[in-house]
């Protein structure tokens, strides 16, 4: 008996890659080459009869029998994967989620508990920056700021990151937390090594000159709120990943107020999974409440600032011990 229909592998492949993907995207997400892909596509076409896409030009593009078979095929597709991952996973809450180790350690995980028994989710964290957890299936979402987003995946804003400059109460070398932007260009500064030149930024924003500065570069976002702990320099607090570090008065506002330096945190899945788990929709919502939340008070915290009296009486105590060494001549 004759066939009457092509591989739904086929068919899956054809969508995915007509949905902007290229040939080697797709092809990272099943595991295969770009030659295979190419040759799968070539083999649907034959079936068909029909040429899917223009390989004339440096990327193939969707001729017009291509654009009426993927506006026919596309919503079966939805339907058969929508039907698939119901029967396999039910109401299944569990969620697998993929976020930096700062944000999981600093932000998600101490929220595990509230999911697992307010929004009946149960999510397991993969501590990664990179999307081949996204491709390979191991994880349905991922959390990141700083990255943009490859062709293969599907990016939402959450939020807007500010950088507000905090510091311990007392710095490591005796000295106070500095009291304005020109005065923080004398103090060890604390980076990351991703997202790049965030000081050299923020001294922009505020018209200083980004020169001369002392930066130590840090490989997460948590190192660097630790070695500000443990008084080595002025950090950057982001919204939600510095939350815990400023309510518990560990580390505290410096400086002038938060600056805007372009930096924002998405939410990425990728394009080829058509549907969504309900746990994943359930987790979204969560989430974009509770980031709203962390917001606000991060929000509250540095429009506050200048409250924070054990700074402010620090700051006065060394500034007249200080004085009293410059009349006296002392060294």
């Amino acid at each position: 008996m004759l066939r009457n229909a092509p591989s739904l592998e086929s068919i899956e492949i054809f969508v995915s890659a007509a949905r902007g993907q290229s040939f080697r995207a797709v092809g990272r997400g099943l595991a295969l080459s770009p030659s295979a892909i190419s040759r799968r596509i070539a083999a649907l076409e034959a079936f068909l009869g029909a040429a899917l896409f223009d390989r004339s030009g440096t990327v193939p593009a969707l001729t017009a029998e291509g654009k009426r078979y993927l506006a026919l095929v596309e919503p079966a597709m939805r339907t058969i994967q929508g039907a698939t991952l119901a029967l396999r996973e039910g109401e299944s809450g569990r969620l697998t989620v993929a976020a930096s180790h700062s944000f999981a350690t600093t932000w998600l995980m101490p929220r595990i508990a509230e999911l697992r028994h307010d929004h009946g989710i149960e999510v397991e964290i993969v501590p990664t920056r990179s999307f081949d957890v996204l491709r390979s299936g191991e994880a349905q979402i991922g959390i990141w700021g700083g990255l943009d987003a490859p062709e293969d995946m599907i990016a939402e804003h959450l939020f807007d990151a500010p950088a507000l400059p905090v510091c311990a109460p007392r710095l490591a070398d005796g000295r106070p937390p500095p009291a304005t932007d020109a005065e923080l260009r004398d103090y060890p500064l604390l980076t990351v090594k991703a997202p790049a030149g965030l000081w050299p930024r923020f001294f922009a924003s505020v018209g200083l000159s980004p020169s001369r500065l002392e930066t130590r570069e840090h490989a997460t976002l948590q190192l660097m709120y630790e070695a500000a702990l443990a008084g080595i320099g002025v950090a950057h607090a982001l919204p939600l990943i510095g939350e815990a570090f400023l309510h518990s008065g560990r580390l505290i506002p410096c400086a002038g107020p938060a600056r805007s330096l372009g930096e924002s945190y998405r939410l990425f899945r990728p394009v080829n999974r058509l549907v969504r788990k309900p746990a994943e929709a359930r987790f979204t919502r969560w989430l974009t409440n509770a980031v709203g939340e962390s917001v606000a008070r991060f929000k509250v915290l540095h429009a506050d600032h200048r409250e924070f009296a054990p700074a402010d009486f620090e700051t006065r105590q060394y500034r007249g011990r200080q004085s009293g060494l410059a009349m006296t001549g002392s060294c």
